[in-house]
């Protein structure tokens, strides 16, 4: 696949290195021909993911592997209402982070819903399945993309909705949090800490 334009990262995976791109002009052809056996994801990026990019309503990275799209990832601001009881973990957990600390200063986290970046639609390519790829586009791109994203954005942590997926998510630490009955669940992965120390040593920066 030849393009001049840059990519966005680059990450080591199993098949060696992968290079994550902004979606663009240049992967159009490659996008209707993507395949990883779930047609939701599979009609989201042939169908909506250009569209939803332009129109400001999500961001999607193309996961490029040996020149094929081996993947791809959709991100996008929400808000999402924590259960009282989880809602109380977070709270306990950042008074802990303050007091070691020694902040004194008052946060208050009783609001019905808190920012979250929301992980709308993740994809890996059926031939790039079962190697790896997927975990490592996890850990080495969205997660620290979706840290920074909060420390310039301001949110708590990464949220998604699956119903085929969550053996994946859950190896890869992600807490669920809530299970419909549909079979769907909403796993959240915590950032809220590495917010805090980042935040904190700005806050503190001579």
């Amino acid at each position: 696949m030849s393009t001049n334009i840059q990519p966005y990262d680059t990450i080591s995976t199993p098949l060696g290195n992968c290079y994550i791109y902004t979606i663009h002009l240049s992967f159009l052809n490659r996008l209707g021909s993507f395949d990883c056996g779930e047609e939701e994801q599979n009609d989201f990026i042939k169908r909506f993911a250009v569209g939803h990019y332009l129109t400001g309503i999500n961001h999607t990275f193309l996961l490029i592997c040996n020149n094929d799209l081996a993947g791809f990832v959709s991100f996008s601001s929400y808000s999402y209402a924590f259960a009282e009881g989880f809602l109380g973990k977070i709270r306990e957990a950042m008074k802990k982070e303050f007091n070691k600390k020694g902040l004194p200063h008052e946060f208050d986290i009783s609001f019905k819903k808190l920012p979250v970046i929301l992980l709308g639609q993740l994809g890996i390519n059926k031939i790039y399945q079962g190697k790896g790829v997927g975990s490592f586009f996890v850990r080495s791109f969205i997660i620290p993309y979706s840290l920074g994203y909060c420390i310039r954005n301001s949110c708590i942590g990464i949220l998604v909705y699956t119903k085929t997926a969550k053996e994946f998510y859950e190896k890869l630490g992600f807490q669920l949090i809530y299970e419909d009955k549909n079979g769907g669940a909403n796993y959240f992965y915590s950032l809220y800490k590495n917010v805090l120390e980042v935040r904190y040593r700005t806050f503190l920066a001579k």
